[in-house]
């Protein structure tokens, strides 16, 4: 009976073992894989840095007719350049104007990502070289927050910037960070995050000022009353405090 006992005790023993010991293969088996798959989430590959650098024609005949007509009427007094999107785009030419010491052109085209604006400034390169603007204000890249990694959206960004400084090599750049966007303000808020503060951190690597525009957005709450119902583009209160906020951010360079 004791023997019976004993027997059982150890058949248990190496029950208890043998799961252990296959728990422990099954562990050391995945979490390396889980491992691996968030640092896919993280990381860009040599098709996202390619995508993310390589100059794209914008989806649409009317964004060409835009830039074209942009650049057709620069004069070479221009002492302050707006590139971007439609927030760009939009915003109004008697706010617009004080950014500038004297001509401000606004060259912003709606719908545009990072890589419509490289592709700009790559095809319309020899009428961009007539003037010489003081200063740059850039606000692009909401409309690549849904579809590029955040690494491939800062890839972008450095792109850009290094474009900007070849064409201009004497112009100051600012570059407004993506704003907050959607329903209580929350649209794709973990992505804007991270770029944001990444292009905060290379920003200044590259000697090129970022402006926080963030507090426009009512605390982020909605309905707020410098967005559209779409909590997207701005109204005019919004781009007055936009117009105030980048004024300050290039007074303090």
């Amino acid at each position: 009976m004791t023997s019976k006992t004993h027997d059982g005790e150890l058949r248990n023993t190496a029950s208890i073992v043998y799961v252990a010991a296959t728990l422990s293969i099954v562990a050391a088996l995945c979490l390396p894989s889980a491992g691996r798959a968030q640092s896919s989430r993280a990381a860009c590959d040599k098709t996202d840095a390619q995508f993310a650098v390589t100059a794209a024609m914008p989806d649409n005949a009317d964004a060409l007719r835009k830039y074209e007509r942009n650049v057709s009427g620069l004069s070479g007094d221009v002492s302050t350049v707006l590139l971007g999107d439609s927030l760009v785009e939009a915003w109004p030419r008697e706010l617009s104007a004080s950014l500038g010491a004297g001509p401000v052109a606004n060259l912003g085209v709606g719908r545009d990502r990072i890589q419509n604006t490289l592709w700009f400034i790559e095809h319309e390169r020899e009428q961009l070289r007539k003037i010489r603007p003081k200063s740059i204000i850039v606000l692009v890249g909401t409309n690549n927050i849904y579809l590029d990694k955040p690494c491939g959206v800062m890839e972008s960004y450095q792109k850009l910037f290094e474009e900007i400084r070849s064409l201009w090599p004497n112009g100051k750049i600012f570059s407004i960070q993506i704003l907050p966007r959607g329903d209580q303000m929350k649209g794709a808020a973990e992505n804007i995050g991270s770029v944001n503060a990444e292009l905060s951190r290379r920003s200044r690597e590259l000697g090129i000022r970022t402006i926080d525009a963030s507090n426009i957005a009512c605390g982020r709450t909605t309905p707020c009353a410098n967005y559209k119902s779409d909590l997207l583009h701005l109204t005019p209160s919004g781009y007055e405090a936009l117009t105030r906020i980048a004024k300050e951010g290039m007074g303090s360079s």
